[in-house]
């Protein structure tokens, strides 16, 4: 992770197809803002170009990677995000443009980014564990510096005789730790195992709230447990899953519910495989509470972002409740259309912030669960 005393200066490069719209692109744009603000970053630099396709090599082409690389210098970025998931090949190119300009410059895609800044947020073993393996997966096999610098002596990936054993020597290191970590891992999985059997086996009924990052789930988590876990105005505050108990007044018995990762477009297929120990409280979930931010102006596209993620977890066919909280932020919004859109999902409309409707919203979790 970079220590700076002061903050970073941001570059964000985007490749921007010729049939997205411009609503799509800003929503894009404005996201990625928002991740590099969450790091502690701040965005210096911009660089938008459409294009039909990623340039193999270096992902913008070689010549474009060389005016940025003049910018980069005269604007002294600390950080090039591309706004991206690219090869690490692609990555490697780049920094070494880049790097003929400023020494020290660091180049990262998406998923850089987004692990830099679960690093940052991490505070129990097991999630700072579950970052490490999606680390780790993300490099890949082939570590980049370490590769780079066999490679200009000769014994790099393509090189014969010894460098053909480094190569092996790095790919079985990369394993060896895969191992080392997910067997860690399954030691804190099956702990948590334990804890989910034994809520069955009282008979308490079990919820997850799950959604797109930053809706307003851990306020909701907070407001129905009394708990007080932490919420910022921010992406990816909450990484560990958290448990509490409230209390169903019709049942007349408690319930547990969990406050789980928020999720976001794109996410890297690593980065969910590696939170699956968390998800575990999802996964065995009675009843799915999903939280929509209705002052979103992507909430559909939002919807939709978490639908495939809990279909990508086989957990589609689960009993759910749309909560479309924030509706004091949202005074426009059709509430009427939104009901006829998802009358399946039972959608409940509250603000977890200041406590709108929550009777209402707890009424149809005992309904459900009932």
């Amino acid at each position: 992770m970079l220590t700076f005393t002061q903050h970073l200066n941001f570059m964000i490069v985007s490749l921007i197809s010729h049939t997205e719209d411009r609503v799509t692109t800003r929503a894009n744009a404005d996201e990625i803002e928002s991740l590099v603000k969450t790091y502690g970053g701040v965005v210096c630099a911009n660089s938008a170009q459409n294009a039909a396709r990623a340039d193999g090599a270096t992902y913008i082409g070689t010549g474009k990677a060389y005016e940025l690389a003049e910018q980069v210098a005269a604007e002294e970025i600390n950080v090039v995000v591309i706004n991206d998931n690219i090869k690490s090949s692609q990555l490697y190119a780049l920094k070494s443009i880049f790097e003929q300009k400023k020494p020290n410059i660091q180049v990262w895609d998406r998923t850089d980014l987004i692990l830099q800044i679960f690093e940052k947020h991490a505070s129990t073993a097991e999630a700072k564990l579950q970052i490490k393996l999606a680390n780790v997966r993300h490099k890949g096999p082939e570590a980049r510096d370490i590769n780079a610098s066999l490679s200009k002596q000769g014994f790099g990936v393509g090189a014969r005789g010894q460098g053909e054993t480094n190569t092996t020597l790095l790919r079985r290191m990369w394993k060896e730790e895969m191992r080392s970590i997910q067997k860690q891992l399954e030691t804190m999985s099956s702990n948590r195992a334990q804890q989910m059997e034994h809520r069955r086996r009282i008979g308490l009924p079990t919820i997850s709230i799950v959604g797109y990052t930053n809706a307003g789930k851990s306020t909701l988590f907070n407001l129905l447990t009394k708990k007080n876990t932490k919420v910022e105005n921010a992406l990816f505050a909450t990484l560990d899953s958290s448990v509490g108990k409230f209390y169903l007044p019709h049942m007349r018995r408690e319930a547990f519910i969990t406050d789980t990762i928020g999720f976001i477009q794109n996410l890297p297929t690593e980065l969910i495989d590696a939170f699956k120990s968390t998800l575990m409280e999802t996964v065995g979930a009675d009843l799915l509470l999903h939280v929509i931010d209705m002052s979103d102006e992507q909430l559909w596209d939002k919807i939709a972002v978490v639908g495939e993620i809990l279909k990508s977890l086989k957990m589609q066919s689960k009993k759910k409740i749309y909560v479309f909280n924030k509706i004091d932020t949202a005074p426009n919004i059709n509430m009427d259309q939104l009901s006829e859109q998802f009358f399946e999902f039972h959608p409940q409309f509250i603000s977890a912030k200041n406590g709108q409707s929550i009777p209402q919203l707890v009424e149809a979790i005992q309904k459900e669960l009932r």
